[in-house]
């Protein structure tokens, strides 16, 4: 399930933005379906789809859509030239539970913001973004950050990797097959045939760094680091499947990992 959110600015005395929107924008998300089920958002914030001692929640959303020129940039803050935004938002979700969630949205007026300044938005429309067919080999450009990371015995922080480096390919392989066996595990997705493809990650072009402020100017603040590129993909069907409404790679329920957009190719 995959749907784009067209969101208004309601206000037009508030019309910016702290540029590390992520946490409170997944916040709303998860307030969104506690408000309609609260036994699924309490599961999704506090245990997830587990497997083999990990545990994904099988949501991610986009950066921002905003129409060009229509923001800029001052220091920390974004600072809106327009009205229209949107969202693209991605569920591998039970699917008794997929109309549901979309419909939740319809409607929703929310703050977005922290101390410093916010934005009222109102969900002007929810429109369901048909599932592409997969095909083993799939090219995809990032939407919003893929963050793939290491820790060594050195270091008590992750180590956030580039996409060139060469341990990069069997870490973003691993998560993704440990996604798969965790949505086939909890009757997400039908197992289908894998048959012998080689899982294989291709960067093309340039890949850009992103940092991301989580829980900014609170005792809690951390910071992760992502990359924006595009890539190719060879992988079975339902990988392409997982990664593409639940997310590439880490902290997906963040925001990060989210792919597709009009760059994708079939």
């Amino acid at each position: 399930m995959r749907f784009r959110l067209s969101l208004v600015v309601t206000e037009p005395s508030h019309v910016i933005l702290p540029i590390n929107y992520q946490y409170p924008l997944s916040a709303w998300i998860y307030k969104t379906i506690n408000y309609g089920n609260h036994e699924f958002a309490n599961f999704l914030h506090q245990q997830g789809f587990s497997n083999a001692g990990k545990a994904y929640k099988f949501f991610t959303f986009s950066h921002l859509m905003i129409p060009r020129k229509g923001m800029m940039i001052a220091g920390d803050r974004i600072i809106l030239k327009t009205k229209q935004l949107s969202l693209e938002v991605g569920f591998l979700a039970p699917e008794v539970m997929q109309h549901f969630i979309s419909g939740l949205f319809s409607n929703q007026t929310f703050r977005l913001g922290d101390k410093k300044s916010l934005v009222i938005f109102r969900v002007e429309q929810v429109e369901a973004i048909p599932m592409p067919t997969f095909k083993p080999v799939m090219e995809y450009k990032c939407l919003s950050p893929v963050i793939i990371s290491t820790k060594t015995a050195e270091s008590r922080y992750a180590q956030y990797l580039a996409p060139d480096r060469p341990e990069y390919e069997s870490l973003f392989v691993n998560n993704l097959q440990n996604k798969a066996r965790a949505a086939i595990h909890h009757g997400l997705i039908e197992p289908g045939k894998q048959n012998d493809i080689q899982p294989t990650f291709k960067l093309i072009g340039e890949a850009h760094s992103k940092k991301i402020t989580i829980k900014a100017d609170t005792p809690n603040e951390s910071q992760i680091r992502g990359f924006l590129y595009h890539f190719q993909l060879q992988a079975p069907q339902l990988w392409h499947k997982i990664g593409y409404l639940g997310g590439f790679g880490e902290k997906n329920s963040l925001g990060m990992g989210c792919v597709g957009g009009n760059e994708l190719k079939i």
